[in-house]
């Protein structure tokens, strides 16, 4: 191994790092033997104390709750600023319209069991319950893409045993509301420290590519649907909103016009897009002819039946399946569960880094509650399941974030952490219902473009997937790494770079393979689940632990520059914008301002 090697492993960990948020299981173990056999075997040392088991039943409940209570006249007066209006603004535009999109997708594919009016119902109703009752009220609660594959999947389940939809949905969801309290209230949420970056960062790409894939497919079917001159005018301003976005996005790092006004374009960004196209959708209308988002003139369930064409009861319940129903939707539960298991705190975690600069606290437990009581409740009156949503909720937290600007890489100033800012998220949502005619004026090729944008977003090389990035150094020469590259794993031989990125994307096609396989691609969270012991186990037999303490940590990114010049001490909010979180990570999406 080369000194220059033998230099980077030396500089591993960063010798500087937030200590507040964080404890290294190796001390604990010398001081407690409470701890559990897992929880010993974290790959990555290091667990937020926050996840930590209390040893008491709803401990972790309770310490979250009697943590938040001292904020709570501070979650309402720190969100009245402009801060708020334009995160709430852009994640309003973020996910209204891929909610949207997949509650259409999810019309089509359940013949109409399902549609835009739940999926809107869901996100507004489950989620201002969570800004308004769960210790952390920053995450996103949405119904997403593998929410949207689950219903689809129950619904070809359901016509296979013979059960109807309605009621295997409610079983489903009474049993994964049942594990998700459960979960919460005997702390189990500490065992996601067993995940490390190296199935982080295959999630993050295998979720963000599913928002790229719904966006495609969307402009892809409408040339079977439409004339084709239609078509390729709703897939011109699909690329015109993605284009817009990323400018209007990356703005601030520019020097076109006045800091002010960057700021305020960069806030505005998805906004800023959509009624830009809106308008050049509007200006063409005699021209050609254009679809747009057809939403439901009424406030009632989308199904109607083909008897009397009567719409259905709001609550379905769980019928009369019997315990024939119970089972099979207890089987069906256990996928959903691992993938919500991994989906929500993976949201949780990396909307509450400590590099972003939240002051209140991290808190999961009482977040896993909260949304164990919605997936209990709301699929009985046949609405969706719902958890956090990636990459939204880290994007979210940015989005209230100040920076100081005037150092390279920027610096958090302020976070306007709040309730305030996710409930009007969700009252927005609510009007998307209560006035249609809004969200009608939307093209439905802006839809795609907002969806691909929000997938692009997350995965973009640079932007902090290491497995992006290493797939980047895929197509270049290996004497060039260090030229290209200032993070720690560039310092590698390049056959060990290569050999642990091809690894991450034989899983990502395991992933993807896992959709094709008919009614057993309900199983597919279990794929992932099964990425724990093949790092656990398997990857330390092809790697030495040198390696994978560059390859598979959250400080990989860190050139050695940084290390050299970070201060031994620094104040809180003192993270560097490239900077990977020392705990848990995922993927680190570029600031919103």
């Amino acid at each position: 191994m080369s000194n220059q090697s033998t230099a980077a492993y030396a500089m591993w960990p960063p010798a500087s790092q937030p200590t507040h948020t964080s404890v290294n299981i190796s001390e604990l173990d010398q001081q407690s033997t409470s701890l559990t056999w897992l929880e010993r075997n974290s790959p990555t040392g290091d667990v937020p104390k926050a996840l930590l088991g209390t040893g008491r039943f709803c401990g972790g409940v309770m310490r979250d709750y009697k943590g938040r209570i001292p904020h709570l006249l501070s979650d309402v007066t720190n969100g009245m600023s402009w801060k708020t209006l334009s995160a709430a603004l852009f994640m309003f535009c973020a996910t209204v319209t891929s909610t949207v999109a997949l509650g259409d997708v999810a019309y089509r594919e359940t013949d109409g069991m399902v549609g835009i009016t739940e999926y809107l119902m869901l996100q507004g109703v489950a989620g201002a319950f969570h800004s308004l009752f769960s210790a952390c009220p920053l995450p996103i609660l949405r119904p997403t893409g593998p929410i949207t594959a689950f219903m689809i999947d129950l619904y070809q389940l359901s016509a296979w045993v013979g059960v109807g939809y309605y009621s295997l949905l409610s079983w489903v969801g009474f049993w994964v509301g049942i594990f998700f309290i459960l979960i919460a209230l005997f702390d189990l949420s500490r065992y996601i420290a067993l995940c490390t970056r190296f199935l982080h960062d295959i999630y993050a790409v295998f979720v963000c590519t599913i928002y790229i894939t719904d966006g495609i497919i969307g402009v892809r079917q409408r040339f079977q649907k439409v004339e084709w001159a239609q078509a390729f005018f709703a897939g011109y301003l699909a690329l015109f909103c993605i284009l817009f976005s990323l400018g209007f996005y990356y703005i601030d790092r520019s020097v076109i016009l006045k800091q002010r006004w960057r700021s305020t374009i960069s806030d505005y960004a998805v906004p800023l897009a959509v009624i830009i196209c809106i308008g050049i959708s509007y200006a063409v209308k005699d021209e050609v002819e254009v679809d747009r988002i057809e939403m439901p003139r009424n406030f009632e369930p989308t199904y109607d039946s083909a008897e009397d064409g009567e719409k259905r009861s709001w609550y379905q319940g769980p019928g009369d399946g019997g315990w024939f129903a119970a089972a099979i939707s207890m089987i069906a539960a256990i996928p959903i569960v691992a993938l919500f298991y991994i989906d929500h705190l993976f949201s949780c975690i990396l909307g509450q880094k400590p590099k972003l600069g939240l002051t209140k606290g991290e808190y999961y437990h009482s977040s896993m509650l909260i949304t164990g009581l919605c997936n209990l409740i709301l699929p009985s009156f046949g609405l969706p399941f719902v958890t956090a949503s990636l990459p939204h909720s880290p994007q979210f937290t940015k989005a209230l974030t100040d920076y100081d600007k005037t150092r390279i890489p920027w610096k958090v100033t302020k976070v306007h952490e709040s309730r305030v800012a996710p409930m009007l998220v969700y009252m927005l949502c609510f009007c998307g219902l209560v006035v249609p005619s809004v969200l009608e004026l939307c093209p439905e090729g802006v839809v795609n473009g907002t969806l691909t944008f929000v997938g692009l977003q997350g995965i973009l090389p640079g932007t902090g997937n290491q497995l992006m990035d290493r797939c980047v150094l895929l197509l270049t020469a290996p004497s060039e790494f260090r030229d290209h590259s200032n993070a720690l794993y560039a310092q590698l031989p390049w056959r060990r770079i290569h050999l642990y990125t091809l690894v991450q994307l034989s899983c990502l096609a395991a992933c993807w393979g896992m959709r094709f396989t008919g009614p057993f691609s309900l199983a597919f969270p279990l794929v992932i689940v099964g990425f724990i012991p093949l790092r656990l186990y398997v990857l330390p037999k092809l790697f030495t632990a040198e390696e994978l303490a560059v390859l598979d940590s959250d400080g990989a990114s860190e050139s050695k520059t940084e290390q050299k010049n970070e201060e031994p001490e620094s104040h809180p909010h003192d993270y560097e914008d490239d900077d990977v979180p020392h705990s848990v990570s995922f993927v680190s999406l570029p600031p919103l301002n």
